[in-house]
This record gives structure tokens, sequence and C-alpha cells, in this order.
């Protein structure tokens, strides 16, 4: 029988590394494309104008209008929604049998709500741990000994 096609996802919010491997135990190949990256600065270098001004209804009290959303926090929302939409696109393709998908819960929650069932369908396995950092050795290590033991 032929071994699954296998796509990593590692992710945090504002990067996202892909790898594939035919297998298990095949060392991890970077997939395509390798990385997505965003900037996104913290909230405070977001929108450093003023906030807006709003009146009351009655009266002659003014006061300053917070924005309803973090834009960082949407920011992260908007760059799971391109990591989704690129699987999308590959499991259309057929580009993988099988997706296991590693990043901080924050994210991975966005990521889960962005896929579609088709794509959902293939997750195998889901880390919620931010694995961006490790190198491909060091992640098929780590694969190895938490999820294909």
């Amino acid at each position: 029988m032929k071994p699954p096609h296998i796509w990593i996802v590692v992710a945090d919010g504002e990067t996202a590394r892909f790898f594939s491997a035919h297998g298990r135990t095949a060392k991890l190949d970077p997939g395509v494309p390798y990385e997505l990256r965003m900037i996104n600065p913290p909230s405070r270098e977001q929108g450093t104008e003023r906030p807006g001004r709003g009146h009351e209804s009655v009266g002659q009290l003014r006061h300053s209008v917070q924005p309803r959303v973090d834009p960082h926090r949407e920011a992260k929302r908007t760059f799971a929604e391109e990591i989704a939409e690129l699987l999308y696109g590959k499991t259309r393709e057929d580009a993988f049998d099988e997706l296991i998908i590693a990043a901080p819960p924050k994210m991975l929650g966005d990521l889960r709500d962005a896929l579609d069932e088709k794509t959902k369908e293939r997750v195998k396995a889901e880390l919620h741990k931010d694995l961006t950092k490790l190198t491909p050795v060091e992640l098929h290590a780590y694969l190895t000994a938490e999820l294909w033991r």
C-alpha cells in the first residue's frame, strides 16, 4: 500500500510554514509555498490616531469611541483565512492525503473556523503548540515522538 502524502502546517499569528512527507517515516520536505509571512505590528502601533468622538443623544456630553476590534487580533484572523484559502486550493488539487496542523491555541481555533469541510476531513492531528521555530529535522523528531510512536 502506498504511504499517505502528508502535509504539515506549522503556524503562528505571523508565519506559516508548510512541509510535506510521503509517509510517517519519511523526512520532511518544504512544501509549496514553503513559508507565508505577514507583518503584524502590535495593536499599540496600529491605528495611532486619536479615537473618534461621539455625542450623547441628550445633552452636550462628548466621549471617545473605542474600536470594536483589536487590529492586531483581526490581522491574525485574516492570516488564518489566507492559510485556509491556500489549503482549500491544495485540497481541490489533491496535493495531500492527510493534514497535520500545529499552532498556538487561538491561531488553531482561527484556522479551524476558516477551513472548509473537505479540508477538515483530511486533518489527522492538531497540535496546540507554536512549532514555527523548529527546523525540519527537529520538527520531524517532535512529530515522531508525539504522533507517530
